[in-house]
């Protein structure tokens, strides 16, 4: 999920924690406590792809390891404010910043970490977009409405656990968009008599009206979009061969197997040159006005050799702001239905 989401909801759950006791600093040490599993940033980097894909959501958002760590933290504030605060809340609220930031990235498709150091399964619900604004700004609003409120009072507490009341809401109507849409792709799929052995729907980013789904076998690769407020009856499939032999027999055996892991399987693979570019489309279409691979999956990774050196790197395409505003139009129309 997001940073502003985390931020928004630690701060929620530190003022309903501890605001009697702290006031408003309870929102920040909050907001901070509900960051902490992304600190793994400062490790992964943003530069280095194989780090990113395999350790950020990976032990900082383990269950088990934040219950261990979260016991030390909760000391430390313990101490730093001077013990005006009893020990036992200071956990509590750890332990609800901690899980909650692990649980909440579940939901996304980037997969994360949970159960390490037992398996290193990357769990996804698939169920929400790592951004949503229908999410994230209701709860925002919420939030500095909270805190111009004065300290100890009803309706800052109101409006504090408002926030996370619109959140366990929020999320139960993303679950049950999740069976809708299920349901309408697998019809969908089964009216177009798609070979698939596996499949997965997902929310576009930004929203939860719009989704794809996604279809795979052994040969080939299927994805679609349908809006869940006016859904097509018929929908396009687009079809692309996966070539999956050259990545499971790439010789950069280190990369290719995080690739196949990460991907759980919703990847394709394309031969330029020299380099294998693959595609990682369990992320949906990064542009939904093209067909061909290179323009609809902008997104990719490249296995090749920089002097001599077999490595991996990524290639996101840098979207002009008309680009962007594009985007954003051609979005809100396929969730009216429109395209």
């Amino acid at each position: 999920m997001d940073s502003l989401t985390h931020i928004v909801l630690g701060a929620a759950i530190g003022d309903l924690i501890l605001g009697k006791q702290l006031g408003r600093k309870a929102m920040f040490v909050g907001a901070l406590a509900k960051t902490i599993p992304d600190f793994d940033i400062f490790y992964t980097g943003l530069e280095d792809p194989f780090k990113y894909m395999c350790h950020h959501r990976g032990h900082t958002h383990s269950l088990l390891w934040e219950t261990l760590y979260a016991f030390p933290i909760a000391y430390l504030f313990y101490r730093l404010f001077s013990k005006k605060v009893s020990f036992k809340r200071w956990a509590w609220l750890f332990l609800a910043c901690l899980w909650g930031h692990s649980l909440l990235d579940v939901c996304t498709n980037f997969g994360t970490q949970i159960f390490l150091p037992i398996t290193n399964h990357a769990y996804s619900s698939n169920n929400l977009a790592i951004v949503d604004i229908f999410f994230t700004l209701p709860m925002l609003s919420l939030l500095i409405i909270a805190i111009f409120m004065k300290n100890q009072s009803k309706a800052r507490t109101k409006f504090s656990a408002g926030v996370l009341i619109y959140c366990l809401i929020y999320l139960g109507y993303t679950f049950g968009n999740k069976v809708y849409a299920n349901h309408i792709f697998e019809k969908s799929l089964e009216d177009n008599k798609i070979n698939y052995s596996q499949s997965l729907t997902n929310p576009a980013i930004l929203n939860n009206f719009l989704w794809y789904g996604i279809a795979s076998n052994d040969s080939m690769l299927y994805i679609s979009e349908n809006s869940l407020l006016f859904p097509k009856e018929k929908m396009e499939w687009l079809s692309y061969p996966r070539s999956k032999h050259l990545l499971e027999n790439h010789p950069d055996i280190k990369n290719r197997n995080a690739l196949i892991w990460f991907s759980h399987g919703y990847n394709l693979s394309e031969q330029n040159g020299d380099t294998l570019n693959v595609y990682c489309v369990k992320f949906g279409r990064t542009n939904m006005t093209l067909k061909d691979i290179r323009g609809t999956f902008g997104f990719y990774y490249r296995l090749h050799e920089i002097n001599g050196k077999r490595t991996m790197t990524m290639f996101e395409p840098k979207l002009s702001q008309k680009e962007f505003k594009k985007g954003v139009l051609d979005l809100y129309s396929r969730i009216r239905g429109e395209k």
